[in-house]
């Protein structure tokens, strides 16, 4: 008879040769990622979510970013949490201030299942009042989402593009704030032009929202003032008039 680990081993051998785009996508994926999250992700592609995953678009100390599609050809990106997370430290910090996570264990890996849990939530929060993408499932470490992009390209980040209309594109973006602080009580976190990206006709996404804290969070405040004081910075840049303690004000105001 079979044990688990086996019949595992031999699903994901077959499994994964048809799921990754190329055999340097299927090593990418297994140099970094251990063997709890290549099971996470054998789940989702069994239940239809993920398909074809396809290179990696992003990497960086926290996540690795693939672009995928779905069963039904819908491209998706996948946000794969490292569970050797250099800043799980940090991590830590934001989850147990957050009373919407504050029972999480003191285990690494708990942890950063937890952290991909509250991007999950914190989405489908922003998604109400801001455009984001769409969170669509998470399991363990592994969150799909709304691809922002067309066809292999996602869009740009705000840094990367020559605004138009900086005074216009501030206002918007600080009202976006302001919602998320009113209406989800949620704060981004860690807001900034890296973390923005300009779709069609100039509209603004909003990404990276792992970051992101319920405003009852002891550090709140000061994380919406960062967000607030980073976004009037790059505005600045580009040839808006900002002011970011008085603007905080305002925001936080409502």
């Amino acid at each position: 008879m079979k044990d688990e680990n086996f019949d595992f081993e031999e699903r994901w051998k077959e499994e994964s040769r048809r799921m990754f785009d190329s055999s340097e996508a299927r090593k990418a994926f297994e140099n970094v990622f251990d063997h709890s999250t290549s099971m996470a992700l054998l789940k989702l592609s069994e239940q239809g979510i993920i398909d074809t995953l396809y290179g990696t678009i992003e990497s960086g100390k926290e996540s690795v970013v693939f672009l995928a599609d779905t069963a039904e050809e819908e491209r998706v990106i996948v946000k794969i949490y490292m569970t050797r997370a250099g800043n799980f430290r940090e991590m830590k910090r934001y989850l147990r201030g957050d009373k919407r996570f504050r029972n999480v264990k003191d285990d690494r890996r708990a942890v950063v299942q937890e952290w991909c849990k509250k991007e999950y939530r914190n989405l489908k929060k922003a998604l109400n009042v801001v455009k984001c993408p769409g969170p669509i499932a998470f399991r363990r470490n592994i969150v799909v989402m709304e691809f922002a992009g067309e066809e292999f390209s996602p869009y740009p980040k705000m840094k990367n593009v020559e605004i138009q209309n900086p005074q216009e594109g501030y206002k918007q973006v600080l009202n976006g704030i302001k919602r998320l602080w009113h209406k989800e009580e949620l704060v981004h976190g860690d807001l900034s032009e890296y973390n923005l990206l300009v779709g069609r006709e100039g509209v603004t996404w909003w990404i990276d929202f792992s970051h992101g804290v319920h405003y009852n969070h002891p550090e709140a405040e000061e994380l919406l003032k960062r967000d607030v004081k980073n976004i009037a910075n790059f505005f600045s840049r580009q040839g808006a008039d900002t002011d970011p303690e008085k603007d905080y004000k305002r925001v936080i105001s409502g």
